[in-house]
């Protein structure tokens, strides 16, 4: 199809469309500056595959010194009309859809372009479409490219509002779903350049697209199998190059006559007598048209025949119906015959046309949707909980993969709250079932974004309201300036989901981020460790790393934050919060008081063994990191398997692990953690660490401070009068950081970022480890 070339034939639709937009002023001459460039080059993904040029999209978007000259060169190219060949060649991955393997219908073609060809008709774009734009040329039934449109959802809801009020008042209609065979590959040349001309595209414009429609070549690969040679490119003499940001909007601008004929013809459907007809609904190719009785539809489906015709693209008529209501009733009938040999499919009663994604007849049947909607949501909810991925990961598959299986229904259906409640209510069910999520842990952090110390999880019934709320928002907005949205918003009394007309329409409540906050924060448990968490003296951004870009399992994730949240079942929890009749001693020390807090961090049975380990842990992590920056090592072990030595030291440094310092006077604190002499520096640097309870964070810095203050005048004095500084490290045992660890951590030379992570880490696996096996323990 692509080699052969076809000429499209000049109808008098096309002369009497050309008449139409005589008037229209012509498309001012355009300048391609840097600014054009990097408004392109800003919106792209990095590393989007390439085209023959070989060239990611994050060259061009992040060397920006390179604009002013790529414009000038665009500039260029258009004014001579000239552009490389190499520019022009793009690469078609054949991808296997289903069926057998030698037919070539059963592969869909996804062709990779040039990046720089691809910036290139992006701003042509901006700039055609700005044309389109001032003059109000593109028809208001094709949604297929218009910017700040609802896309297929505006569609759907226009059609859902004219199938309910037929069936409703028991109207007569007939509609006509059409499909094009190849539309895109099928659209001729001469036809392409035709409209341009008529929409007053600027003369250099055309002549450069032109001038570029002759160079198009492409080079097929079925992945895995072979890859054509740029010799063995094939020319495309016919169709669209597709895969750039004009291949849309020239697309919609080759149908838009056929917008005009339709209008132009009277034809339609009405809700009222006093309302203008609705004629079709344009989504790039896939129409729909809509007549009050089946000769008006035969007339309209003749019109687009003819236009067809004259363009040289033919119907898919395998996926081309008709359907046919009598007094609000599916009326069976024969094939629709157009020509002899041109006949559509009609639908019965119990038959359906998947029109944008959704099955439909006389309207959208809200309970087949909604339950198949519900089977492939639960579906592919199972296969995320179940897979390998870490429990971020998993929670970002839900909200990039699982959640749009419900989402496109949202505004086009009807949804009880109840409904999404219920649908929420499974997810958390089933994530507490694969332990991701302890039963009682707190639901609104399940619902907060992770820099906020929640878990991320997009939430169902907020995602209806306000998807619901937003598109009943446009729809009002857009009656001012569209007829056919005037009279959906003036007839939708309970037609669509969004009621439009109604004066006293509740908004649905949308739970905002900070709402969600105050609830966790009010709670007297769970709210706990969220003031602790946004106290001004915690780094909260270091403080929720591990939610934002960890990599820890699921189950130890939803763990960790129901320690957080303070709901394991200690005796403690069970005597005051479940209340069944449990003794609150400690299993451990036995000493009354067996709370979450005494287990992480109060413990005197644990302290010498599990708390000793857990800050040996993050000493271990410190000191290596010490050792590599003076070349005291020669390699980076896991943190679990290094063995600090006693002392290390070579010309420049020496370095001390958990080692008593001997003093002239007595001193009782006389072991740090780490003790660091760097004479390079003439510095002594005393690093001592502690786990605390969260609350405690400030004071138990300020307590090691204070704790070696004689120490480091003793050392000062004994070690050649070289300055001594406490580095007090401090981690909470829930894996708080404290604002002013990232400068101690700077002082002693090392990369604060990457270690506090790595110590946060370590507190966080342990903590979780030691309430494991505290719970192991017989009570």
């Amino acid at each position: 199809m692509w080699s052969n070339e076809v000429s499209h034939n000049e109808g008098e639709w096309i002369r009497a469309t050309e008449r139409k937009f005589s008037n229209l002023a012509n498309m001012g001459s355009i300048s391609i500056t840097a600014e054009d460039v990097y408004s392109i080059t800003r919106r792209l993904h990095n590393w989007k595959s390439p085209g023959p040029d070989g060239i990611h999209n994050f060259w061009l978007k992040w060397i920006t010194s390179s604009h002013v000259r790529l414009a000038a060169h665009i500039q260029e190219a258009i004014e001579c009309c000239e552009l490389p060949r190499l520019l022009t060649t793009g690469i078609t991955h054949l991808l296997y859809k289903n069926g057998n393997t030698t037919e070539p219908k059963n592969y869909r073609p996804i062709t990779c372009l040039s990046t720089v060809y691809k910036l290139i008709t992006a701003i042509l774009n901006n700039k055609i479409y700005k044309h389109l734009e001032n003059n109000n040329i593109l028809s208001t039934a094709q949604n297929g490219c218009r910017k700040g449109s609802r896309d297929c959802k505006e569609l759907l809801l226009i059609d859902t509002a004219i199938c309910r009020q037929v069936f409703r008042n028991r109207k007569n209609m007939s509609a006509a779903w059409v499909d094009y065979n190849k539309a895109y590959d099928s659209v001729p040349h001469s036809w392409l350049k035709r409209v341009l001309e008529i929409y007053k595209i600027d003369d250099k414009i055309c002549k450069f697209l032109s001038k570029l429609m002759g160079q198009w070549n492409t080079i097929l690969n079925l992945p895995g199998k072979w890859q054509s040679s740029s010799i063995d490119s094939i020319n495309i003499k016919r169709g669209i190059f597709q895969g750039d940001s004009l291949s849309p909007t020239w697309f919609c601008l080759a149908l838009n006559p056929l917008s005009t004929v339709i209008e132009e013809s009277g034809l339609g459907f009405r809700f009222r007598k006093e309302n203008s007809p609705i004629s079709h609904l344009l989504y790039m190719d896939d129409l729909k048209l809509f007549t009050s009785k089946e000769s008006d539809l035969l007339l309209l489906l003749k019109l687009t025949h003819s236009f067809n015709n004259d363009i040289r693209m033919e119907f898919g008529i395998d996926k081309c119906a008709v359907i046919n209501v009598n007094r609000g009733k599916i009326k069976d009938c024969n094939n629709f015959a157009i020509t002899d040999d041109l006949h559509f499919s009609s639908l019965s009663e119990t038959e359906t046309y998947k029109y944008l994604g959704m099955a439909e007849a006389l309207g959208i049947n809200d309970k087949n949707i909604k339950e198949n909607s519900k089977v492939k949501f639960m579906s592919r909810l199972k296969k995320v909980i179940k897979s390998h991925l870490s429990g971020g990961n998993k929670i970002r598959a839900y909200n990039s993969w699982v959640i749009p299986s419900l989402l496109y229904t949202f505004g086009i259906t009807r949804w009880s709250q109840t409904e999404l409640d219920d649908l929420d209510r499974r997810v958390r069910t089933l994530m507490t079932t694969h332990r991701m999520h302890h039963p009682r842990s707190s639901v609104m952090r399940l619902y907060l974004p992770r820099k906020d110390g929640g878990r991320g999880l997009l939430n169902i019934k907020n995602l209806h309201n306000r998807e619901v709320y937003n598109l009943r928002d446009y729809f009002i907005k857009k009656k001012d300036t569209s007829r056919i949205h005037s009279d959906v918003v003036i007839n939708d009394k309970s037609l669509t989901p969004l009621n439009m007309s109604a004066k006293d329409w509740q908004r649905p409540h949308t739970m905002t981020i900070d709402e969600r906050k105050k609830v966790w924060n009010d709670k007297q448990l769970h709210g706990r460790f969220f003031k602790t968490l946004t106290n001004p003296c915690v780094d909260m951004v270091a403080s929720v790393h591990w939610l934002q870009f960890g990599d820890l399992f699921a189950e130890t994730e939803g763990f960790i934050c129901a320690i957080q949240d303070e709901v394991i079942k200690t005796n403690n929890y069970r005597r005051c919060i479940l209340k069944d009749g449990a003794v609150d001693i400690c299993r451990a020390c036995r000493h009354p008081g067996e709370s979450l807090r005494h287990v992480i961090s109060g413990c005197s049975a644990l302290s010498n063994s599990e708390y000793l380990h857990r800050h040996n842990l993050v000493a271990r992590i410190l000191h290596q990191e010490l050792a590599l920056k003076y070349g005291l090592v020669d390699r980076k072990l896991p943190y679990y398997k290094y063995l600090p030595e006693a002392v290390l030291e070579n010309d420049r440094t020496r370095l001390y692990w958990d080692r008593a310092i001997i003093t002239d006077r007595t001193i009782l604190a006389n072991k740090p953690d780490i003790v660091l002499m760097d004479r390079a520096q003439s510095r002594i640097f005393l690093v001592d660490i502690t786990i605390p309870y969260d609350e405690n964070l400030v004071k138990a810095e300020t307590d090691k401070v204070t704790k070696y203050l004689d120490l480091a005048h003793e050392v000062t004095d004994m070690w050649g009068g070289l300055p001594a500084e406490i580095i007090p490290v401090v981690v909470s045992a829930n894996g708080l950081i404290p604002v002013s660890l990232s400068g101690h951590l700077r002082r002693l030379g090392l990369r604060d970022g990457p270690l506090q992570a790595q110590m946060q880490k370590a507190v966080l696996l342990d903590t979780a480890r030691i309430v494991r096996r505290f719970l192991s323990l017989s009570p």
